[in-house]
């Protein structure tokens, strides 16, 4: 890389305007790193932490798509602290994944107590993110939520 694309490569911009043929995204779908097919399951381990990650049967209408619902299911010591249930959708031209938002339960000794986090795309103001390009490439900076005051994830 050279010097000059090395001093631009930190003033790019985040990119948070994503503009797919909504005909186009499927709720079904893989990239060379996102894999929206029910069935497919991941499951990370730290101790008694936990998180498991699995591509549900189901869909659910966000922002006019239907979209795969991927629940993360997560425990600390032990004891179930958050599920969440995210919605995405996968564009069939290019394989980037879109993230539409997710609702979200907080535990505490078995209980829900809350529900912090959770957005959803097309409601008061939020709009849907990259959640994974299909063709990555170094320097890419893109928002995967866009709820201000909710959820700003970002990649780059």
């Amino acid at each position: 890389m050279s010097s000059v694309a090395m001093q631009n490569e930190g003033k790019q911009a985040w990119q948070q305007s994503f503009e797919p043929d909504k005909a186009n995204l499927a709720d079904t779908g893989r990239n060379m790193y996102f894999i929206l097919e029910p069935g497919f399951r991941l499951y990370f381990e730290h101790g008694q932490d936990t998180l498991t990650i699995s591509v549900l049967d189901e869909t659910k209408a966000v922002d006019g798509i239907t979209t795969r619902i991927v629940e993360e299911r997560e425990t600390k010591s032990g004891q179930l602290s958050e599920v969440s249930r995210n919605y995405s959708a996968i564009d069939r031209t290019n394989n980037d994944a879109h993230y539409f938002g997710e609702d979200v339960d907080i535990y505490r000794n078995g209980k829900a107590i809350g529900h912090g986090g959770a957005w959803l795309a097309g409601v008061k103001g939020t709009r849907f993110g990259l959640m994974m390009p299909g063709r990555p490439i170094v320097g890419d900076k893109y928002y995967q939520e866009i709820a201000s005051k909710v959820a700003m994830d970002c990649a780059g």
